[in-house]
């Protein structure tokens, strides 16, 4: 059950299985044990997929590519019928019936972790360039199958509108959750129950269009942000309503003091680091601070005597320190590096109606946002709010 000579196939069925969680077995087990574990998971489904393909007498089905955690079994017969049932019986089979099992084996070896399965198909055309050679395969709908199994929630198998289309009665296993690369998706979960795998496609890949952007609960660590400055190549633009955070860690008698040494390295590298803060007097610093019930003034003169420390302690090298004033405010406070040649964003937006008492969120609290030219018109988006808030005619520079 080969492909016996090169060629292109037609509607070959791919069918890709995954560990999901792999390095938290590997980390958690003696090294003999987790590499039992996956090769007990590479034979358990090799075989299922084998046994379906003897009693539906397809013709080829072969294992791709097995490494480590995964594989991807090809699976064709001029019938493509057969090659359909066989790759979702064995993909059905495997999730409903051999994993379970599996776990209960792998638990009495003494496997700390649970063994999850991430698992996908899809079909179309293959270019088999060289038979001795696995790797010699050609085909979009392999990156395409492996992207989608990447994107499926553990312990449920995903199929492309390819083939649930022709999947007939086995139509009826499948939900549909959404889109992946301009594809329609598919999802069954083990438990079958209606709308579990719309839930855990959600919690998974989110909502469709979505863009790459990296999210966190709340404001990264000073040594984070200073990886941003560490890259930044002219300019930072640092904004926010009083930048009492990033004052502090100019300031700070604490060691290491890791946002300070990055910011005096860019600045010794000829940057421009311009700190953009609200004017305490403006209508926005008043509008503010009634929304937060906070004493911004104090803050804000707190922050612009330690910039100004900070620059006469190292002023070899803080010419590149700029302060600025603005009356304007958007609602969000950002960390920006080269924002007009492919730079980064750190971004936060506030919560203006979190006050103090129960369910007060503090600025560090809020959740931030990174986002890069690959963010596509969000990068945009978030670059014109920056550029229409430091606008030359809105600032005043106090240092």
């Amino acid at each position: 059950m080969t492909f016996e000579s090169a060629g292109t196939y037609d509607n070959v069925y791919l069918f890709l299985a995954d560990a999901s969680g792999y390095s938290s077995i590997v980390s958690g087990n003696p090294r003999n044990l987790a590499a039992h574990a996956f090769d007990r998971l590479q034979k358990t489904v090799a075989a299922r997929v084998s046994l379906l393909a003897d009693e539906h007498g397809c013709a080829r089905a072969a294992l791709w590519s097995w490494r480590g955690d995964g594989g991807i079994f090809a699976i064709h017969d001029e019938r493509e019928s057969t090659a359909l049932t066989v790759a979702l019986e064995a993909a059905r089979a495997v999730l409903t019936e051999d994993l379970p099992q599996l776990r209960e084996e792998l638990a009495g070896t003494g496997l700390r972790g649970v063994l999850h399965l991430r698992m996908a198909v899809h079909k179309g055309p293959i270019h088999v360039s060289a038979v001795e050679d696995t790797g010699a395969i050609h085909s979009p709908d392999i990156n395409f199958v492996a992207h989608l199994e990447e994107v499926t929630p553990r312990d449920c198998l995903s199929i492309s509108e390819d083939v649930y289309q022709v999947s007939g009665h086995l139509s009826q296993l499948f939900e549909p959750v959404g889109t992946h690369e301009g594809k329609k998706v598919y999802v069954m979960m083990s438990d079958g129950r209606a709308g579990d795998g719309k839930r855990a496609w959600l919690r998974t890949a989110g909502l469709n269009d979505r863009l790459p952007i990296h999210a966190y609960a709340q404001r990264p660590s000073q040594r984070e942000k200073a990886r941003l400055v560490d890259v930044a190549v002219s300019e930072v633009v640092d904004f926010g309503s009083a930048l009492n955070t990033c004052a502090g860690y100019l300031v700070t008698t604490e060691r290491p003091a890791v946002y300070r040494d990055a910011v005096l390295d860019f600045l010794r590298r000829g940057g421009v680091y311009r700190c953009v803060l609200l004017n305490p007097e403006s209508d926005a610093t008043a509008l503010f601070s009634a929304l937060r019930q906070e004493d911004l003034d104090t803050k804000i003169k707190t922050s612009v005597a330690s910039f100004r420390l900070f620059k006469e302690k190292h002023s070899a090298y803080t010419d590149g320190l700029h302060v600025y004033q603005v009356d304007y405010f958007p609602g969000m406070a950002a960390l920006c590096t080269d924002l007009d040649d492919d730079g980064f964003i750190l971004y936060s937006p506030y919560f203006f109606n979190t006050r103090p008492g129960k369910g007060h969120i503090e600025r560090g609290d809020m959740p931030h946002y990174l986002v890069t030219s690959d963010s596509g018109e969000l990068y945009a988006d978030i670059s014109r709010v920056i550029h229409e808030a430091t606008a030359p005619d809105r600032l005043t520079r106090i240092l």
